[in-house]
């Protein structure tokens, strides 16, 4: 019998899984590599959609990391702003103007976590670059 526990294991396995697949598309550059990328998470969008539908049914199913604040707001946001503009960049095709956007942003952030974010792009660029 389907219940919200039942339903929720079933969607915390394909998010994991879509997930997965959004990591291969990018490395084996299945193209529109942005596109089918963008696609997964529109889908992945989808299924936290329903996944707050039945938090509500059941808190007691919700990760406890939904709970907590993050502890680096203005990191997320100034993060957010420079991969925008980075991606704009490499949609036009011009990958070494957006490496100079991440290093730009690492000149200014001290965050570790969102600092190995922007070391990992460059890295993923600049293979690109060398294309």
């Amino acid at each position: 019998m389907a219940t919200p526990e039942s339903i929720h294991r079933l969607l915390t396995v394909a998010a994991r899984l879509l997930d997965s697949a959004a990591s291969e598309i990018r490395d084996a550059r299945l193209e529109p590599v942005r596109g089918n990328v963008e696609r997964i998470g529109e889908i992945l969008a989808r299924i936290f959609e329903i996944e707050q539908k039945i938090y509500l049914l059941r808190p007691e199913l919700k990760p406890p990391y939904l709970n907590a604040a993050s502890p680096y707001p203005e990191s997320n946001k100034l993060l957010t702003r420079f991969m925008f503009e980075a991606c704009q960049l490499e949609d036009a095709g011009e990958f070494g103007r957006a490496i100079e956007k991440y290093q730009e942003y690492l000149s200014l952030e001290e965050s570790a976590h969102h600092r190995e974010i922007a070391e990992g792009e460059i890295r993923r660029l600049s293979k690109r670059d060398d294309d």
